[in-house]
């Protein structure tokens, strides 16, 4: 079982179900609120990792590299090294901790007429994404998301504040399913 299945409402499991057996998945505005997939979590904590990790070995390397050139005294390498591991370990443990936080606190909760998201850890915001303000959405992917089959939906609203809303951490295929909700139904013109 993955993390995917662990974390499944009842209602996403039949629609897992539902998908697997090759029946049409019902529709995504249910009007419940969904927390974005689990799988979230270990690609932030990747991506984090991808970039703390070089930054703090390099410092590392030129630390030992002039400690074993004989251009700095034991003591102060064991100093500097000190200090050094003081710095980085919260920055490790916040690395590791933060994305699970973010995580427990980003729901959606789709209806007929908007998207609703919910995120913030210490400041909470809600935002309200009625379909009649939809310019366009867009969904990407990463190589990391791409891997684990997630993608960011990126709404674009009419007018100038917060123009541009991105939920990330969903399903590629729900983030494709709920792009199609939310787009903009197509103007008719009368001859």
């Amino acid at each position: 079982m993955d993390d995917r299945e662990k974390a499944a409402t009842p209602g996403q499991a039949k629609e897992n179900e539902g998908a697997k057996l090759g029946t049409v998945a019902p529709t995504l505005a249910d009007g419940e609120e969904h927390p974005v997939d689990p799988l979230t979590v270990r690609v932030a904590r990747i991506a984090s990792f991808l970039v703390i990790l070089p930054i703090a070995m390099i410092q590392l390397i030129f630390l030992t590299i002039g400690w074993a050139t004989g251009g700095m005294a034991p003591p102060l390498y064991l100093g500097i090294l000190g200090v050094w591991l003081m710095l980085f370990a919260p920055v490790f443990l916040l690395t590791y901790r933060w994305p699970a936080a973010r995580y427990r606190h980003l729901r959606y909760q789709v209806e007929e007429d908007g998207l609703r998201i919910r995120r913030g850890v210490f400041w909470r915001k809600a935002i309200w994404v009625p379909i009649t303000r939809v310019q366009h959405t867009d969904v990407a992917q990463g190589p990391l998301q791409r891997r684990y089959d997630l993608g960011t939906l990126t709404v674009h609203t009419a007018g100038t504040a917060g123009a541009a809303i991105s939920l990330d951490g969903l399903e590629h295929g729900i983030a494709s399913r709920l792009s199609d909700h939310l787009r903009p139904a197509p103007a008719t013109y009368a001859n």
